[in-house]
């Protein structure tokens, strides 16, 4: 029942994800309702509810305290509380229409931060608890932002390179967060991942690179679609990496010509994986080929000499090399960011397309947002 339970709130905020990223009538929203649906039919049989709510990080249900709540339950319960509900409550006639506009609204909530069309219905009751508990975001909560979405996408890497496939809902999950943030703070410095230690850098990096890239593409105007998209291949853009050993990938002094040539061999491998995994946007696989490929075509891996980055390389490209510039890594602090600012237009043209690398920092780390 435990797990039941657990597994039905994280397909909700799985499924309110998918009426963000994809038109009400993608098919992966209604299997998305048909999953919650038998789901509730097998917690609450004949008329009976099933009811759940969040106290502090720990979600209940029944009087029984399930444990810790991930990311997306988090989430979930965050749009709830917003609106004045700490208690979500699903009974077992509820049908597909009445299911999809309570995640419509609950997606609407989430993004306009407005949870006026948040209300109860025959079969989905909301209620407030007098003694509701602490809430996840209260003062003594010290985790680094973004933590959690950096541990899912370890896991969604991992997935990847043992073949076991895309965990697309997980996906989903952190692109969603990252475009909330962006929608909150473009314009203002985003705030970025904080570096908890040395292992942990490549995964932390990356989420900080799919919310730049992300933030980047909005500031270009860019369709919601691309955007995620963009979000996405700046996601995975990566993970060919883990192909090369910890102790190549973090040496901190010079490598030796075979190690260059296992190091210079992760976009081919990050390629061929994502080449090989269902469902990944095809512009995924070619930015994890051609995100080391400059503007004017050098680089790595070798290309004909007419080739041109595409558009969602160009964009990671900016924001992979802004963010390992002002990172803290073993062997250098990480840079001020005028003096990466300086580093990076005096490779325009030749590293950089112009023109975004000028909207990079105008728009998504301007000057005066920075402090």
């Amino acid at each position: 029942m435990k797990e039941q339970v657990e597994a039905l709130i994280r397909d909700l905020q799985s499924a309110v994800a998918g009426r963000l990223l994809y038109p009400p009538d993608h098919p992966r929203n209604r299997v998305a309702v048909e999953r919650i649906l038998e789901q509730v039919r097998s917690l609450a049989p004949e008329r009976g509810w099933v009811a759940a709510f969040l106290a502090g990080d720990r979600l209940v249900h029944e009087g029984t305290v399930l444990g810790g709540v991930d990311a997306a339950a988090r989430g979930l319960f965050r749009t709830l509380r917003s609106a004045g509900f700490d208690r979500l409550a699903l009974a077992a006639g509820l049908e597909a229409d009445e299911l999809g506009a309570f995640l419509t609204a609950l997606a609407e909530a989430g993004r306009r931060a407005d949870a006026g069309a948040l209300r109860s219905s025959p079969h989905i009751q909301l209620a407030s608890l007098q003694a509701a508990a602490e809430s996840p975001e209260a003062a003594g909560d010290d985790r680094p932002f973004l933590s959690e979405e950096v541990g899912t996408l370890q896991g969604v890497w991992s997935g990847i390179v043992s073949g076991r496939g895309v965990d697309h809902d997980s996906l989903d999950s952190v692109v969603l967060t990252l475009s909330r943030t962006v929608e909150d703070n473009l314009g203002a410095m985003l705030p970025l991942a904080a570096l908890k230690t040395h292992d942990e850098y490549t995964a932390t990096h990356i989420v900080n690179v799919g919310l730049l890239a992300m933030a980047l593409s909005e500031a270009l105007g860019l369709p919601r679609a691309t955007v995620r998209d963009v979000g996405i291949a700046a996601l995975l853009h990566d993970v060919g990496k883990l192909r090369v050993p910890l102790e190549v990938l973090n040496k901190p002094d010079r490598l030796t010509d075979k190690e260059a040539t296992t190091l210079r061999r992760h976009p081919e491998d990050g390629a061929r994986l994502l080449f090989s995994a269902a469902g990944v946007p095809e512009v995924a696989v070619l930015v994890a080929y051609e995100h080391h490929i400059k503007f004017d075509g050098s680089g790595y891996p070798k290309v004909p000499a007419s080739w041109r980055p595409s558009l969602a390389s160009a964009i990671t490209q900016v924001a992979d090399v802004y963010d390992a510039l002002r990172t803290d890594r073993p062997y250098r602090r990480g840079l001020e960011r005028e003096r990466i600012r300086d580093m990076m237009l005096a490779d325009a043209g030749t590293h950089f397309e112009p023109d975004l690398l000028a909207t990079f920092f105008e728009s998504v780390v301007p000057a005066d947002a920075l402090g």
